[in-house]
């Protein structure tokens, strides 16, 4: 009869474990599936800026520090405590269907006269705040309370069950969420499954035993020597490597969709190989990878140069891989016994949460280029080999000297990576950062034969170039960079006002330097879209770029989201445009909201009757030619599809599509030798509409 008890408490025991687990991989999977959720909703309201997603996590990071702490005080929560617990999931699940009834007032509010960065933390609170702190206290209060009940073993694995969790939610949803299921109906779902884990979680707390057991096995073995400030620490440098790496990315190289979402699945997958007995028994091995991949990181953004996707995407990849595991396998080797288990969680969420505050808010502020980048390399750099002089005996004796020497080994790395980036004669005449990224103008000396030599001013966004001009030799006030005759200026030249000298209203989405004011012609009108002021601050400045001051057409520059701005002309009866060109979708941003079924209604309705809808396609890893061919298809216009040539030094080759109401009313001319688009070859997708739908279809991966 004992061994039959035994046998019972034994299946017992395993029957509880199972339920703990899925329920902690129920929880972390929708805690994670969350975020991109409101992420994607709130995109739109900021024009799809990609630094919604690094405030975001910083802000998620926020969030996962009070529900630690909310976990921490509950640990010790009898039948009563988990009923309110319960309670207050139940009352989360139905905020979150609120979320769709209020989502449109709320977007409203959020857009007030507060910046950006507030604004998206407003958002963030609004929508998600009390079912993102209850989920995310939820593998606490597992782990916690199965401590107090029975435990044999280590529940520390559950920790990685969790981030396996986080992992499945976070991929699912750009490759089966966002393509397939209206914003509404993800929101929907969430609060459903949110109940199913209410039940779930039921289910738990019912097998669970409420009192502790005299015999219970709370406590892992002693861990000797254990350092509680890395549990602090090592968060932080590993939260704010995260961070960096994602800004390094968007800003430095390309806001290349989903990117974001790879490198977080990237620095989750760290957490499960990092608590687990695998991870811990290896830390010797996961230091030398995290070793080799800062110095590749290193080489490779002060060597090699900004610029390559794949080697700079690689680098940063490998670097969150291994030193996140080899920093998060120490986490587990420094590990507590079960009676502090909640505190040091709330240790770990501390300090993500300073690390992304640090680097998502504190850093644009204080640095005019991605220098957190920089900063992150030399410490994880430093750190590793401090860790070194710690591990090794006879390197113990040494201490004072040989720390000296990894702090210059350290110092020297930094000033690699620091001198590396675009390597170029050119110099920096103007660098800020802001909520959009980083604006920088470089000069050069450039030769023009006869003309002899002249200054070139180049507008960077990132390594995106928006913008290029002479100043001071005849192509002063010629069309430049994918606005040349045969590029975008073909949009203004080849339309029949323009032939037969009659005014004309043009509107362009994307500021750049205002290049095509140099079309602009007496009694002309051009306005110009900008959602980024410094931008508009740039082009401005007469002793940076002159386009604007030079046209001799009426020039109007509108600081704000091209869609809104656009709507609220229509409301009020505006002029319509003879030419309409946005300019929205080059260096990989493509803001979701411009590229939609609603936002080409939207380009018609703003569209003089033989109007020509011009659309500037040129992209390094995106193909946005099917998503312009279904627009059309679907909204009854005549796609012309061309691919500029370079004229001169100033021009490069572009890639543009110019939609008509009428068959063959507007030609290019014939005299500009570009290449036709053969739609024919094109492939088919489905329109994309404001509520479902992405662009991850369109993405080149080779």
């Amino acid at each position: 009869m004992a061994r039959d008890e035994e046998y019972a408490d034994m299946g017992a025991g395993l029957r509880q474990s199972y339920l703990a687990a899925v329920t902690v991989f129920t929880g972390s999977f929708l805690l994670f599936l969350m975020q991109p959720v409101l992420g994607r909703t709130l995109l739109p309201s900021f024009g799809g800026a990609a630094s919604v997603w690094v405030i975001c996590l910083a802000s998620f990071q926020t969030l996962l520090l009070v529900g630690y702490f909310y976990a921490h005080w509950f640990r010790n929560s009898r039948s009563a405590g988990k009923s309110l617990h319960l309670a207050l999931l139940i009352l989360a699940a139905l905020s979150v269907f609120a979320v769709i009834f209020f989502r449109t007032d709320v977007e409203g509010f959020i857009q007030g006269p507060s910046s950006n960065l507030i604004s998206v933390m407003l958002g963030i609170l609004v929508f998600a705040s009390l079912p993102y702190v209850l989920l995310a206290s939820g593998s606490t209060l597992v782990q916690a309370w199965m401590a107090r009940s029975h435990t044999k073993g280590d529940l520390y694995h559950l920790y990685a069950i969790s981030n396996i969790g986080s992992f499945t939610g976070l991929l699912c949803y750009p490759f089966i969420v966002e393509p397939f299921v209206p914003v509404n109906l993800q929101w929907y779902a969430l609060g459903v499954l949110m109940l199913l884990y209410c039940i779930m979680l039921k289910l738990f707390v019912f097998k669970l035993d409420d009192s502790p057991k005299e015999e219970c096995d709370c406590a892992l073995e002693p861990v000797r020597d254990v350092k509680k400030w890395t549990w602090f620490i090592i968060p932080a440098i590993s939260s704010f490597m995260l961070n960096a790496v994602i800004a390094h990315m968007f800003i430095d190289v390309t806001p290349l969709p989903l990117i974001w979402v790879l490198f977080v699945a990237c620095f989750l997958l760290s957490y499960v190989v990092g608590f687990s007995r695998f991870g811990s028994s290896l830390l010797k091995l996961w230091w030398s990878l995290a070793m080799v991949s800062v110095f590749f990181a290193v080489m490779v953004r002060g060597v090699v140069g900004v610029g390559s996707f794949a080697v700079n995407g690689s680098a940063s990849a490998a670097m969150l891989i291994f030193c996140g595991i080899w920093m998060h396998s120490f986490l587990y080797e420094n590990r507590p016994e079960y009676d502090r288990l909640t505190r040091y969680y709330l240790m770990l969420a501390a300090g993500g949460a300073v690390g992304g505050i640090l680097s998502a808010v504190a850093a644009p502020l204080l640095f005019s280029s991605v220098f957190e980048y920089p900063l992150i390399l030399w410490v994880c750099a430093l750190f590793l080999g401090w860790w070194l002089l710690d591990s090794i005996a006879f390197f113990r004796n040494r201490k004072l000297l040989l720390r000296l020497l990894v702090i210059v080994w350290a110092t020297v790395l930094i000033i690699i990576v620091s001198a590396g980036g675009r390597h170029s004669a050119s110099r920096v005449r103007y660098q800020k950062r802001n909520f959009y990224g980083t604006i920088s103008v470089t000069q050069t000396i450039e030769s023009f034969g006869k003309e002899g030599s002249h200054n070139v001013n180049y507008l960077w966004c990132g390594q995106t170039t928006h913008g290029i001009q002479a100043t001071g030799s005849s192509l002063r006030t010629k069309g430049t960079s994918y606005y040349g005759n045969t590029g975008g200026g073909i949009a203004v030249t080849a339309h029949p006002k323009f032939k037969n000298n009659n005014p004309m209203v043009v509107g362009i989405v994307g500021l750049g330097v205002g290049t095509m004011a140099c079309y602009g012609r007496p009694d002309d009108l051009y306005r110009f879209y900008e959602i980024n002021p410094l931008a508009v601050e740039v082009a401005k400045d007469r002793s940076l770029f002159t386009y604007l001051s030079d046209s001799k057409a009426a020039i109007d520059l509108i600081e704000g989201d091209a869609r809104q701005m656009l709507e609220f002309e229509q409301v009020a009866g505006d002029p319509l445009y003879d030419v309409l060109m946005i300019d929205a979708y080059s260096g990989d941003a493509v803001p979701c909201h411009l590229a939609t079924r609603e936002a080409f209604e939207l380009y018609l309705n703003r569209l003089a009757p033989d109007g020509i809808l011009a659309v500037h396609v040129s992209n390094w890893h995106i193909d946005l030619l099917p998503l312009c061919k279904v627009a059309a298809q679907e909204l009854n216009l005549v796609p012309y599809g061309v691919v500029g040539v370079k004229e001169n030094t100033l021009t490069t080759s572009s890639v543009w599509v110019f939609m008509t109401r009428k068959k063959f009313t507007y030609r290019y001319p014939l005299w500009t030798q570009v290449r036709e688009i053969d739609w024919d070859k094109v492939r088919d997708i489905k329109l994309p509409v404001d509520d479902c739908g992405s662009l991850v279809s369109l993405i080149r991966w080779l």
